[in-house]
């Protein structure tokens, strides 16, 4: 691992996501980008995070993106000064655009190897219609994402839940939870969670397990079978139970209608739960 970026609104779960990226950082020698994306306003066109503008921009505006602009800088160099990251190197960036697009784009361009980001969580109407950037960032992004609630300055991990129906092709994603296991020497828990909806008998789905297990040479691992009314609520359940410190998903990143019809139990675990989620997007 050698580039972590961590999206930052100033936030204190954004402000956990950075003492979680420093930690990492430390275990692996990677280098850190602190990024924060003033959200472009429809005159955006006209404005760079430089200050420069192009003939025609209002002076209004002008002077408003100025001063918004300031204010960001100085609550990046207040981040910095206040988190320590002593042995780790961190840049700064601030640019004026969409977040996601801006997010997505320094993923490809820098060659990101980890997100680590902040989650509030959402609920009710606002989770159905936008859901939060995180989430966004979780759907779309081409590496991994991290994703933190809770202050956790000396992150370490020792029990990882793997949740997965095992059906699919996850190779992708499996190499890079494997990875995520041996940074920290845990234990692995793949969990199968058998609804009435889907259900089937606990020794075949051991077989499957024992199966993924076998097919990507897993080491220090445990195989399990929990029962529940809904994957999502069991997947939390079982966490909870084994008191986890980290769950691993892959999201298939459907977007639009097939979302909201579908949905992503991964996307709604960054909700929902306390415990930092790792996700790889399925390609």
């Amino acid at each position: 691992m050698r580039r972590i970026l961590v999206p930052t609104d100033f936030s204190e779960e954004a402000r956990n996501a950075y003492e979680v990226a420093i930690s990492i950082a430390r275990r692996t020698g990677a280098a850190i980008k602190l990024l924060h994306v003033v959200e472009a306003p429809y005159y955006s066109s006209n404005f760079s995070a430089t200050g420069d503008t192009m003939v025609g921009s209002d002076s209004m505006e002008q002077l408003f993106m100025v001063q918004l602009l300031e204010t960001t800088k100085n609550q990046m160099n207040e981040l910095l000064r206040t988190v320590p990251h002593d042995g780790v190197d961190v840049v700064q960036e601030v640019d004026v655009d969409r977040p996601i697009n801006k997010i997505k784009r320094t993923i490809k361009e820098d060659h990101v190897d980890l997100v680590v980001m902040g989650s509030k969580g959402s609920s009710g109407l606002d989770e159905f219609l936008i859901g939060s950037n995180t989430e966004k960032v979780v759907r779309s992004a081409d590496c991994p994402v991290l994703t933190v609630k809770h202050r956790n300055p000396d992150f370490d991990v020792q029990e990882i839940v793997l949740a997965s129906d095992f059906k699919r092709e996850i190779s992708t994603a499996m190499n890079e939870f494997k990875k995520f296991q041996q940074l920290f020497d845990a234990r692995l828990h793949l969990v199968y969670i058998n609804t009435p909806g889907a259900f089937e008998s606990s020794s075949n789905l051991r077989q499957k397990l024992q199966h993924t297990a076998d097919k990507y040479g897993l080491q220090n691992y445990t195989i399990n079978v929990y029962n529940d009314v809904l994957e999502e609520d069991g997947i939390l359940h079982f966490a909870n139970d084994i008191r986890a410190d980290l769950i691993m998903m892959a999201t298939h990143g459907r977007t639009g209608l097939s979302h909201l019809l579908s949905g992503s139990i991964a996307e709604d675990l960054v909700n929902h739960t306390r415990v930092p989620v790792l996700t790889v997007h399925l390609k």
